[in-house]
C-alpha cells in the first residue's frame, strides 16, 4: 500500500514547511500543492477546488492511501509505525480515518477543557473510484464525504501549532470571519478562538511527542 502525504501552502514560511516534511518523512511520498501564485485579492481560495487538487496530485504520485496535512500541523512520532500498520489492516476499504486533534496553546501543552478535549479530524483515506469529494467553498472536509464510508477513529495525535502564539488567535478568528463573508456565509465571530477563561492545558506525554519540536514563533501573516 503506497501512502502519499499531501499538503498545500500559501503564506507559510519555508522553515515551517521543512519541519512538516521532516515530521512526515516516513510517508512513501510527499506532495506539495503550491498556492502562492493565487492573486492577493483572493484572501481565501475555494477549498473544494483545493481538496480535489490535493487528491488528484496524490493519485498522480501513485497513492493507494492519502494523508492530508497542513504546514502548521505535526503528527506524533509513533504515527511512523501506527499509520502504515493501520493502512495495511484496512486495505482499501471504504473508510475515512479520523485522527485526534490536539490544539497546542504552548509548544508542549495542548488544551483539554470542554470541546477542546474531544476534537477529531478526518485526514486519511484510501483512493477508491467511488469516492466523492465535497465542493463546498469553505470549511471543506479534506476526505471523501460518501455517507456509506465508515468513520474510523485512530488514537493518533495530530498537533496543531497555530494557537501557540497569542497573537494568532484573534488573527485566526478574523481570517475565518473574512473568509465566510467572502463566500457568502457571514454571521460567526469566532470568539471562541480567543477566549482562554477556564483553559486547562495538558503536557504532551513523552510517549506521544512529535518531532522536530516546535522551537520558534510562527505568526499568521509574518515574514516568510
Amino acid at each position: 500500500m503506497r501512502l502519499v502525504a499531501v499538503y498545500a501552502r500559501r503564506h507559510e514560511p519555508q522553515w515551517l514547511v521543512d519541519d512538516l516534511r521532516r515530521n512526515i518523512g516516513w510517508a512513501d511520498r510527499i506532495v506539495e500543492v503550491d498556492d502562492r501564485d493565487r492573486p492577493a485579492d483572493q484572501a481565501w481560495g475555494h477549498e473544494g477546488t483545493m481538496r480535489a487538487l490535493q487528491r488528484q496530485r496524490a493519485i498522480e504520485a501513485g497513492a493507494d492511501w492519502v494523508l492530508v496535512m497542513d504546514p502548521d500541523e505535526r503528527l506524533e512520532d509513533r504515527a511512523r509505525t501506527a499509520i502504515p500498520e493501520l493502512v495495511r489492516r484496512l486495505q482499501r476499504g471504504p473508510y475515512v480515518v479520523q485522527l485526534r486533534l490536539r490544539e497546542l496553546f504552548e509548544p508542549t501543552r495542548y488544551r483539554v477543557d470542554g470541546r477542546w478535549g474531544n476534537l477529531w479530524r478526518g485526514r486519511l483515506y484510501p483512493v477508491r473510484p467511488d469516492s466523492v469529494m465535497s465542493d463546498k467553498p469553505i470549511h471543506t472536509p479534506p476526505c471523501p464525504v460518501n455517507p456509506d464510508y465508515r468513520r474510523v477513529r485512530a488514537d493518533i495525535n495530530l498537533y496543531h501549532l497555530k494557537m501557540i502564539e497569542p497573537a494568532n488567535r484573534p488573527a485566526r478568528a478574523a481570517a475565518y470571519a473574512s473568509a465566510e463573508a467572502q463566500h457568502g456565509h457571514p454571521g460567526r465571530a469566532w470568539g471562541g478562538l480567543t477566549r482562554t477563561r477556564g483553559m486547562v492545558l495538558q503536557q504532551v506525554p513523552q510517549a506521544r511527542r512529535f518531532s522536530p519540536p516546535h522551537t520558534r514563533p510562527y505568526l499568521i501573516g509574518g515574514p516568510e
